[in-house]
């Protein structure tokens, strides 16, 4: 087996939430290296469609906010109208909020479940 070729992913579509910056965004660069054609989603327009003009032609921007049951679907139904199925999905999108326990607010706690756990799935 050629070894050059054993990760190659030519033809594949993928979506990488939180993909404008940091991990995501290394993802992104590491799927399209390998030939995928790459969906990178933020709540931030201006950072997805700066990585998408980075990554090259390979790489487009679809920003949306997914923190949002609503969201979700805006994001799944956008990539719908542009591929028929969709191979590889990353759930990167997060959030943190560092405080300390004794001062966390319930918005804090609200915003990063919403976000970390319950989009995933939604």
């Amino acid at each position: 087996m050629d070894t050059n070729s054993l990760f190659r992913l030519d033809g594949r579509i993928a979506l990488v939430t939180g993909g404008s910056r940091g991990i995501g965004r290394m993802i992104a660069e590491g799927f399209v290296a390998q030939g995928a054609r790459v969906y990178v989603s933020s709540r931030k327009a201006e950072a997805c469609e700066e990585t998408a003009a980075a990554l090259g032609e390979n790489c487009i921007a679809l920003p949306h906010d997914i923190s949002t049951v609503e969201g979700c679907r805006a994001l799944a139904e956008d990539l719908a109208a542009r591929e028929s199925r969709l191979d590889i999905l990353v759930n990167n999108a997060g959030a943190a909020w560092g405080e300390p326990f004794e001062t966390f607010p319930e918005a804090g706690w609200d915003k990063v479940m919403d976000l970390n756990v319950k989009s995933p799935s939604s």
